[in-house]
């Protein structure tokens, strides 16, 4: 969103939430470990912008119970200062080192990915020549394209109170976070349209084939306390039209809590291997396949459950963890990083 730290402004210019946010204390929860699987990646560099440490291990669908991998409980893991990240508004694990995150903050003009641990300790400032986003609300890692050329970073420029009918992704292969990074990457500025009319998103995830997938925030009525339709989209790689996929069905959180204030909307998701997970201001869903090789664009009929989500201000960054056995999520508000692992069902 905009940048500021009057909460008013950030979620629809709701005075009450701020007051509310400002009298409030919110309890985060922290880490329940789980073991790594597969390929690990290398490990997070130490050089004069890492601290030295450990590398980490690394809608009208049916309703899930807790089946493989179970969740527990979210559990405070640490704090993105200001200093490192102002507003963090997405994030997205590395594929190629072990422990790090790619975050992505939201103020215009930003032309940085942001390294960290888990903790939010920084590593490394990734300058991308080219990008100056107007409001960077996403940030997934995926295949750069069909002919499995390796993974890619990509930034969602797609964020916009009242609707924007053209936004940008941009794209550039994941960098090596163990070697001295001197200069900016090149990305490629990837061009879409919405088919339909301008439309708010903050969430995007990327298909197998390279093809990004944005989840609209949906229009929210402070009069009636009414939350409008969640749409999905999908681009092709090289840009243009965007074909529109349906409507995502969300269920109604069972603690409402900043629903009533901003809506039941959607504020980021991320996605592996037949998962995907929604964060909205009060709840994490997750989808997941009913059938190996599922096309990524049918998750919203995928069986769902909410999972573990923290009490969290203005959470609006969730990313599943490098081993995908739990995720994290973080509050663009206070910074505080919250994580979930995994536990026996």
């Amino acid at each position: 969103m905009t940048r500021s730290w009057d909460v008013g402004a950030h979620l629809y210019g709701v005075p009450v939430l701020a007051r509310r946010l400002a009298a409030g204390a919110v309890t985060l929860l922290g880490l329940v470990g789980c073991a790594a699987s597969g390929t690990t990646p290398a490990a997070v560099p130490e050089s004069p912008t890492a601290v030295a440490e450990e590398s980490p291990t690394v809608g009208a669908s049916p309703t899930l119970a807790c089946d493989e991998p179970c969740y527990g409980e979210a559990e405070t893991v640490g704090m993105l200062s200001r200093d490192v990240v102002v507003e963090a508004s997405g994030v997205a694990a590395s594929h190629r080192t072990s422990g790090a995150y790619y975050v992505i903050s939201d103020e215009p003009g930003t032309d940085e990915v942001v390294a960290v641990r888990e903790d939010g300790r920084l590593v490394v400032r990734i300058g991308v020549s080219g990008m100056s986003a107007e409001n960077a609300e996403a940030l997934a890692v995926g295949p750069c394209g069909p002919s499995g050329s390796g993974q890619c970073i990509f930034v969602g420029d797609i964020g916009d109170h009242v609707g924007r009918a053209d936004v940008v992704v941009y794209r550039f292969p994941e960098p090596d976070l163990t070697a001295v990074m001197e200069n900016a990457v090149a990305a490629d500025a990837v061009r879409y349209t919405y088919p339909d009319a301008p439309t708010d998103a903050e969430a995007l995830i990327v298909d197998d084939s390279g093809r990004p997938l944005i989840v609209s925030k949906a229009a929210f009525d402070e009069a009636s306390a009414t939350t409008g339709p969640t749409r999905l989209y999908r681009g092709d790689p090289d840009g243009g039209v965007l074909d529109p996929l349906g409507e995502v069905d969300l269920p109604d959180p069972d603690r409402p809590v900043f629903t009533g204030i901003a809506g039941n909307v959607v504020t980021d998701a991320s996605s592996t291997d037949g998962r995907v997970l929604l964060r909205t201001y009060d709840q994490v869903l997750e989808y997941r396949a009913p059938d190996a090789g599922a096309d990524l664009g049918g998750f919203p009929g995928w069986p769902l459950r909410e999972v573990s989500a923290p009490s969290q201000i203005q959470s609006e960054a969730v990313g599943y963890r490098p081993d995908a056995c739990g995720y994290v999520t973080i509050s663009e508000f206070t910074g505080s990083i919250a994580a979930v692992g995994c536990r026996p069902s």
